[in-house]
């Protein structure tokens, strides 16, 4: 289990530099901030599906023990996703020239998602696919967010 701690680390660290091809390819240049807006909206929608209405799952492939306390958190964090969601979805009707900023903001945001998460695993309170993958995700869609708002 540490190997692979030590592996993921080594991968947000790799992924999170100025040097890294992944984020310097065509793809990721030509991408706008409102199409990272439309994959954020994909994202937090299926969060927030999963929290709401598959809670237990949700937190038990993260190596949690469900509780109905943990539930009661669980779908409150699933409408909050999804609320998310729909302000990631209407972000460029409602900012217009200012999307830019706006995406800064979601930037940080998946930053301190991205942080958060990865204390949780490296701490041991957090383990499994859902971990990791929302760890991954976080910090591709901020390192997205950040790069398309520079334009």
């Amino acid at each position: 289990m540490d190997k692979l701690k030590i592996l993921i680390f080594m991968y947000i660290e790799k992924i999170t530099t100025a040097n890294c091809p992944a984020f310097s390819s065509k793809i990721i240049v030509q991408m706008n901030t409102s199409t990272v807006f439309r994959i954020a909206t994909a994202i937090m929608g299926l969060n927030g599906i999963m929290a709401l209405f598959a809670t237990d799952n949700f937190f038990s492939m993260a190596g949690m023990d469900v509780t109905t306390d943990m539930v009661t958190l669980g779908q409150f964090m699933g409408v909050t996703f999804l609320f998310f969601a729909l302000v990631a979805w209407k972000a460029s009707s409602l900012t217009g020239e200012t999307l830019a900023g706006m995406g800064r903001i979601f930037a940080i945001g998946e930053t301190m998602w991205a942080a958060i998460i990865a204390y949780h695993v490296f701490a041991g309170m957090a383990e499994g696919m859902t971990a990791y993958a929302n760890l991954g995700v976080s910090v591709v869609m901020a390192v997205l967010f950040f790069v398309a708002s520079r334009k």
